[in-house]
């Protein structure tokens, strides 16, 4: 919306009246068609090229780095950050501003403005956009790649077309204020996705780490429990369920071999995209299926952390001697 608000404001000021919804829905047009092929090339490579947990979480953390660059610059904290702020190129620049001053005759040519304008979207991107790009080189298919980037575009639509309906009529000061509020948008998201990205990682910090020991340090924890007085399985069961993991048997014992059942009773979403660093397990469970695993414990004593494929929804067992 930050980002790529700006095209669609001019494509729509620069709009004759009649003409404003059939801007938007041109612009948004333009902009599912370039995504949706630029999902399918992304498939492509990812059926050549699987990103593994690890590289998943560089990946995020690297794009939740920039976007907090982004919204630092948009705060206008300081001139370096200006540096995140990627600008199109100038050819880019003065083929926009040729299209967005053409004067047509025909609706058909009238069209031709604003679906340029959102076929050039592809070329100014945003952190949250690099993350979905990243979602669709993880299907490894084309037409998975192609159905992610084109439905991601569909659900941001409603937003950018009431955004281009009501730009034209906003007054500077409110749109200043429009944008400090994107900032700090963009810069709590990126807060949020570096978090992930250290939960991917398998990270010995994290927010949902630090607030299970704050937990821990009032109530005595199951699983946080040391030694001999609790037994270690040699199976541990981690059900899914609607928004949390649930764990059977959380203590196991360093260097053992155990069997791993994975069981989705009713998670969707990102709960049933199941990563397991440390074991190296990446799995997709879907609800009212299974998968189970001879895995083996490393040899250290603490926590073996997992998580959602966002790093939204963790869980760990706890490793004891």
């Amino acid at each position: 919306m930050a980002v790529q608000g700006g095209l669609l404001a001019t494509a729509i000021t620069q709009s004759e009246n009649r003409s404003k919804f059939a801007a938007t829905a041109g612009f948004l047009a333009g902009k599912l068609v370039i995504y949706t092929l630029l999902g399918f090339l992304l498939g492509i490579l990812g059926a050549a090229f699987q990103l593994t947990g690890i590289m998943k979480a560089v990946f995020q953390g690297a794009v939740a780095l920039y976007m907090l660059g982004v919204g630092l610059a948009l705060l206008d904290v300081h001139p370096f950050f200006r540096r995140f702020v990627i600008q199109t190129p100038r050819f880019l620049t003065r083929m926009i501003r040729n299209q967005s001053r053409s004067k047509f005759k025909s609706k058909t040519a009238a069209m031709f403005g604003p679906v340029t304008l959102g076929l050039m979207t592809v070329f100014i991107p945003c952190g949250t956009t690099q993350a979905m790009m990243a979602l669709a080189m993880a299907t490894g298919n084309p037409w998975g790649g192609a159905v992610v980037m084109a439905v991601f575009v569909l659900g941001t639509s409603p937003m950018f077309a009431g955004l281009g309906l009501v730009m034209e009529k906003l007054g500077e000061m409110f749109k200043e204020k429009f944008r400090k509020a994107a900032a700090w948008l963009v810069a709590g998201m990126a807060i949020f996705s570096f978090n992930s990205a250290l939960v991917l990682a398998g990270s010995p910090v994290s927010a949902q780490k630090i607030l299970k020991q704050a937990e821990c340090a009032i109530s005595l924890c199951r699983d946080t429990v040391a030694g001999d007085a609790v037994a270690a399985a040699d199976q541990v069961t981690i059900t899914f369920a609607r928004n949390k993991y649930l764990v059977d048997n959380p203590v196991v014992r360093a260097g053992s071999q155990i069997k791993l059942n994975l069981v989705n009773k009713e998670g969707y979403g990102c709960i049933q995209a199941f990563e397991f660093p440390k074991l190296g397990i990446s799995q997709v469970v879907p609800p009212g299926e299974s998968k189970s695993f001879d895995v083996d414990i490393p040899s250290g004593t603490g926590g073996l952390a997992f998580s959602c494929g966002m790093g939204m929804y963790t869980g760990q067992l706890t490793v004891i001697n």
